[in-house]
């Protein structure tokens, strides 16, 4: 049911769409992320912040039909992997949402980073704002959720409507090739890998090895700790696993165990990359 007031908008592109496709190997589709806002009171401002330049061209025009817009930032530096300009713009247009518009009396803030918890309470003690935290479970700070009034997580049902059909996919995203079958062209030029790169790939193979089974949050929560000096952000994390996905490094299997629906990460110690990384450690990787 619709609250009073307007709702502002505000989405972490890259968190969403690499979140969906981690956890549930989907692409976000816009409409349903405007129509999760909606539930809340009219949308009087709603925007999406990445480097437009890394993700399809299709994804603008979605969002403008959606009635979102594109905000492009450019990646503070070529030369430094991961690093983006994008969160400063997100941050400072809030700023500008707190100050010029009083008729917003809630903000959904569509991520799961934590360097916005500060201005979560802001919004809250300062202004007296409502602030909702949508985003994907297993890329979310729990942090970030314990200073917002309350979260709507974006989850699996959300990305299937009534009629039970699977939302459409755009061509360019679809595979030619038969269900279950290996992809045959993978990237083997190795020197394209980053130190960091090789690193998680010597994390996951020794993952791999002593666990009965991977999932994305456990490879993901392995990768985040302290003890394996990764020095990873979790977005950081959420985009090399997902290059990881597209290059055939790792691939990604619903099944059923112990009663659960697990989507299974399977590592492929084929893919050159995977060879070159493991057969080149100079030493045994323990962690």
């Amino acid at each position: 049911m619709a609250e009073n007031g307007e709702v502002a908008l505000f989405i972490d592109f890259e968190n969403i769409r690499y979140g969906l496709k981690n956890n549930y190997s989907r692409e976000p589709d816009p409409q349903m992320l405007m129509a999760k806002a909606r539930k809340y009171g009219p949308v009087a401002l709603a925007a999406a912040y990445a480097d437009f330049t890394e993700h399809p061209d299709y994804f603008r025009r979605k969002l403008e039909v959606a009635g979102i817009t594109p905000r492009d930032v450019a990646r503070r530096s070529p030369d430094v992997a991961h690093k983006s300009s994008s969160d400063m713009a997100l941050l400072m247009d809030i700023i500008d949402c707190l100050l010029d518009r009083p008729t917003v009396n809630t903000l959904m803030l569509m991520t799961g980073d934590s360097d916005f918890i500060r201005v979560v309470a802001r919004a809250r003690h300062r202004f007296g704002k409502r602030v909702l935290i949508s985003g994907v479970p297993g890329s979310v700070s729990n942090d970030l959720i314990s200073a917002a009034d309350g979260a709507d997580p974006i989850t699996d049902p959300d990305w299937i409507p009534a009629n039970g059909h699977e939302p459409h996919v755009p061509p360019q995203l679809e595979s030619s090739l038969p269900p279950d079958t290996e992809p045959t062209e993978v990237y083997v030029d190795s020197e394209n890998l980053s130190d960091m790169e090789r690193r998680l790939i010597r994390l996951i193979d020794y993952l791999d090895r002593t666990r009965p089974y991977l999932t994305f949050l456990f490879v993901k929560t392995h990768a985040l700790s302290p003890n394996n000096q990764l020095n990873l952000s979790p977005m950081q994390v959420d985009l090399v696993l997902t290059q990881f996905k597209e290059r055939g490094i790792l691939r990604d299997e619903v099944r059923d165990m112990e009663g659960r629906t697990l989507r299974l990460l399977y590592f492929r110690r084929d893919h050159p990359q995977v060879i070159e990384t493991l057969n080149g450690a100079t030493a045994p990787a323990t962690f």
